[in-house]
C-alpha cells in the first residue's frame, strides 16, 4: 500500500506544474511572486516535498491557484 502523503505529493506536485505552466510562469517567477525561492517549489513539482503552511498561505494571498484544487484536486484550478 503506498502512503497516503505520498500519493499527495505526487498530485500535488503535478498540478502545481500544471497550474504553473497554464499561467506563463516560471519556476523563478513563480517563486519570486510568493516570495520564496525556487527549491523548495522545485521539490514540490517533483513529488520531493510538501509545501510549507507559510507557501500555501502565500499561493492563496499572492496567486489565483484553488488551495483545495492543488491539495486535494477538488473543484477548479483557479480562483475566481
Amino acid at each position: 500500500m503506498i502512503p497516503k502523503a505520498k500519493c499527495i505529493k505526487k498530485g500535488m506536485g503535478d498540478r502545481l506544474r500544471e497550474w504553473r505552466k497554464n499561467q506563463g510562469l516560471t519556476l523563478i517567477q513563480l517563486s519570486a511572486k510568493i516570495d520564496t525561492s525556487p527549491g523548495p517549489l522545485s521539490e514540490i513539482e517533483n513529488s520531493k516535498g510538501l509545501p510549507s503552511l507559510e507557501t500555501i498561505a502565500s499561493f492563496y494571498k499572492n496567486t489565483n491557484i484553488n488551495i483545495m484544487w492543488l491539495l486535494f484536486k477538488e473543484g477548479q484550478m483557479t480562483r475566481k
